[in-house]
């Protein structure tokens, strides 16, 4: 499984990569977060997230790797605004299951396109993906709205989840065709 080392960088953010030293801070609590980052971290957030970050990291994953996430932090205003994590699927080899949250002062900005964007563009380019999967509760327009705007596909609509799918053609006709931010 690929592992971000290295801050990725959209023109509003920058995706930092959850370390050891972070999920630890994560674990203590928000202001040893805030301060290992080095940007203020929303309660919003922080009651949403922060549980997960602590977890990103952790030796109880045993044989299936960990989910890797970054946060997304404000360059101008050094502030937290959401995360992205991605993992192995189970469907299959080279596949990939993202899913992000954003805090919710900071919602309906783009910033999960932005930020989800960043990454899925990472997993094709550096980390030999073939495809990107996300699910998504189909009552949850909003998300429902990112995912079409990333480049998604609805793929399957088991219950009430909608998983959607994305390909290295998929996103690059959304890049030709679209000005992103």
């Amino acid at each position: 499984m690929p592992s971000l080392e290295h801050p990725l960088y959209t023109p509003r953010l920058r995706l930092e990569p959850v370390t050891p030293a972070l999920a630890e801070a994560a674990r203590v609590g928000s202001h040893a977060f805030a301060e290992e980052i080095g940007a203020e971290a929303p309660a919003d957030w922080c009651a949403a997230s922060l549980g997960l970050v602590a977890r990103s990291i952790s030796e109880a994953w045993g044989p299936v790797p960990a989910p890797t996430r970054a946060i997304a932090i404000h360059l101008d205003e050094g502030a937290v605004i959401g995360d992205v994590r991605f993992e192995p699927s189970l469907r299959a080899a080279r596949e990939y299951e993202i899913g992000y949250g954003v805090a919710r002062s900071r919602r309906q900005q783009g910033y999960a396109v932005e930020a989800a964007g960043a990454v899925i563009d990472w997993l094709f380019d550096e980390g030999d993906a073939d495809t990107v999967i996300a699910g998504c509760d189909s009552r949850n327009i909003p998300s429902v709205r990112t995912l079409r705007r990333l480049g998604f596909w609805l793929d399957s609509t088991p219950s009430q989840t909608f998983w959607w799918v994305i390909s290295p053609e998929l996103r690059r006709e959304v890049l030709d065709s679209t000005v992103q931010f």
